[in-house]
């Protein structure tokens, strides 16, 4: 301590010394010639006391500023400190929060997992590898694995649930290179399941999956199996698969329907062991619809092997606009190559006017 006030007493002194005070430089006067007149001595006595009294004020204000840049230096040092520490857990183990609720895990620098509540802003992207779940996002909020690492393996493990809200965003972003995405786990978004629904009505409905355009498997806009009397009517949907896929059901109307991006209206993929309530579409009516930019207008689908029936089935007045395939009729629809035309599923008493 008292070196530490003797060096901060030097500096202030030369401090004020480079900055001209008069009372520092009788001093420094002073101490350089032996001999002075008596009254000048006097003079330079009272001037020494009250530049003494200055300097303990200097030194201390000094010493308390000191207090301070020392925590501040501790603080430094720490964070320094932690720095290294960090730096070393890099290359073997590092456990960071990535905000309240959200527990993210890295190992080694590579594995990481995002389990608890998600928070927007989480870094991944210097993850070689990506546990997802049980995890459960916000309503309103993206779960975005938009800056990973190329080559990273994305594994979905147990429940990532999304919250619920009306809102324009994306639950799911993902962008980047030589990536792999795998694992059991359930994406589950909240939506409603209906199940053996008989006499109920879907409309004014808007179903955008249309980001990604053309490459999009799966993203059906409705797919209706085991029901009777559904109407779907006055819906936009904009998706890169099936605008409306019948698995089975019967008495069911889809009219007045905007289709954009997609593969059109179909019955299928159908077929089943036997003809029965899971491989029937019966009593289907497609009118007023507008069709455009799409890969099919109308189509058919059958499973090859499989059996089936598809009967009174109505296309009327329907737009098709921009559309690869008006009408499709696939009576071997096979992901094999080689596909060859089955005989097995019966189909009769179309109505077809556009």
């Amino acid at each position: 301590m008292k070196l530490l006030s003797t060096a901060l007493a030097a500096f202030a002194l030369f401090a004020a010394t480079v900055d001209g005070s008069s009372m520092l430089q009788m001093e420094a006067e002073g101490k350089n010639k032996t001999s002075h007149h008596h009254s000048k001595h006097g003079v330079q006595q009272q001037d020494q006391q009250t530049q003494q009294q200055d300097q303990q004020q200097t030194q201390q204000q000094v010493l308390s500023n000191s207090g301070s840049s020392g925590t501040a230096g501790a603080s430094t040092t720490n964070t320094g400190a932690a720095n290294n520490t960090s730096s070393t857990n890099t290359a073997t183990s590092t456990s960071t929060s990535s905000g309240s609720g959200t527990s993210t895990s890295t190992s080694s620098g590579s594995a990481c997992n995002l389990t608890g509540t998600y928070k927007a802003g989480t870094d991944i992207s210097s993850c070689s590898s990506i546990n997802i779940g049980p995890l459960t996002v916000p309503a309103g909020v993206t779960l975005d694995l938009t800056k990973t690492k190329s080559g990273a393996t994305i594994t979905f493990t147990g429940t990532t649930t999304f919250g619920t809200q009306k809102w324009e965003g994306t639950l799911v972003l993902l962008t980047g290179s030589d990536l792999t995405v795998k694992g059991s786990g359930t994406l589950d978004g909240q939506g409603a399941c209906v199940l053996n629904s008989q006499k109920t009505t879907i409309s004014g409905l808007l179903l955008d999956s249309r980001a990604g355009d053309g490459k999009a498997k799966n993203t059906d806009g409705f797919d209706l199996s085991r029901n009777d009397g559904i109407t779907i009517t006055g819906n936009k949907i904009y998706n890169q698969d099936d605008c409306l896929a019948m698995q089975s059901s019967t008495n069911t109307v889809f009219s007045n329907n905007y289709c954009c991006g997609g593969h059109g209206v179909s019955i299928g993929s159908l077929g089943g062991a036997a003809v029965d309530q899971s491989s029937t579409v019966q009593g289907l009516t497609v009118q007023n619809n507008t069709i455009v930019n799409s890969d099919n207008g109308i189509r058919i689908k059958t499973i090859i092997g499989l059996q089936g029936l598809v009967s009174n089935v109505k296309y009327v007045q329907n737009k098709l606009s921009n559309v690869k395939n008006a009408i499709v009729m696939h009576s071997d629809y096979s992901k094999a190559k080689g596909g060859y035309t089955g005989d097995n599923l019966q189909m009769g008493s179309y109505t077809v006017q556009i």
